[in-house]
């Protein structure tokens, strides 16, 4: 293994979960306000081990990972295609057995009523309206921001560490090691809040899977803060795919669940095709 990959793994994991650990002992709560802070800022730690590693090794601080600034359609792209992903999952899962589609679901319930007390009144459909709306403006700033401080590694610095391997080598590698950089997070029941030791495995297969996704797009965009906005896209407008579901469980439903994994794995298979026709 690479000296360089060696140090970036052990400042990354070691710092991840040090602070994983220290807020589960202090009895944090990921639902509260305190645990979105904490979630936030556990995404900026990549980008803190991505400047250790480089000043260590006599780098300069994001030297080489894929920071342009030059807008092009691909950046579009990366924009629009997350919410259209999770919708997909959200009329998708739907197939499943006991699944329904409910405008009028708890989740959307409860969604109305804390925008009620903002003096928002909508319906069910007018909150799928303000979602993606919504998911499109973070996605575009403030989700993108702390988005940037995971992609930097994932797809910027890794991939150029990794530059020897394949395109497909690196896609499961970087996406194995992103998917478990999320266990303390999902063991204290980010994404698989029913099913949290299942869950890590889930996450590492959702990430290997959207991992040859992310590349292409940074690949196409020639910049890695094109991945930081669909990162950022994806988890504004990840909601989206069970917010509507009734039934159902957290391993199988939604952009998360089996059903997500296997759009990701169809898109994947696309990618697949259209690289070897370009070769």
């Amino acid at each position: 293994m690479d000296k360089k990959l060696k140090v970036f793994l052990s400042v990354c994991f070691g710092i991840s979960f040090i602070a994983g650990g220290v807020f589960y002992l202090l009895g944090g709560d990921l639902s509260s306000a305190t645990g979105m802070c904490f979630a936030s800022a556990y995404m900026l730690i990549p980008l803190i081990s991505v400047i250790i590693t480089q000043l260590i090794f006599g780098e300069k601080p994001f030297s080489d990972v894929g920071v342009s600034f030059k807008i092009n359609k691909w950046w579009f792209v990366a924009w629009l295609l997350m919410p259209i992903i999770n919708i997909l999952a959200m009329l998708c899962s739907t197939l499943l057995p006991d699944v329904s589609l409910d405008p009028n679901s708890e989740l959307v319930k409860i969604a109305i009523a804390d925008m009620s007390t903002k003096g928002l009144e909508v319906d069910g459909w007018g909150l799928l309206a303000i979602t993606i709306v919504g998911s499109l403006f973070a996605g575009l700033t403030v989700n993108a921001f702390f988005a940037f401080g995971e992609e930097v590694a994932w797809r910027g610095f890794l991939p150029r560490v990794m530059s020897a391997w394949g395109f497909w080598k690196k896609s499961l590698i970087i996406g194995a090691i992103w998917g478990f950089w999320h266990s303390p997070l999902i063991l204290m029941g980010h994404n698989y809040p029913d099913h949290p030791e299942v869950g890590v495995f889930m996450m590492m297969l959702l990430c290997i899977t959207m991992t040859p996704l992310f590349l292409h797009l940074r690949e196409k965009a020639g910049s890695t803060i094109a991945a930081a906005i669909a990162h950022g896209t994806l988890n504004g407008s990840a909601g989206i795919s069970v917010l509507y579901l009734s039934g159902g469980s957290d391993l199988l439903c939604g952009s998360t669940g089996f059903v997500g994994i296997m759009i990701l794995v169809i898109l994947d298979l696309l990618i697949y095709f259209l690289r070897k026709r370009c070769q």
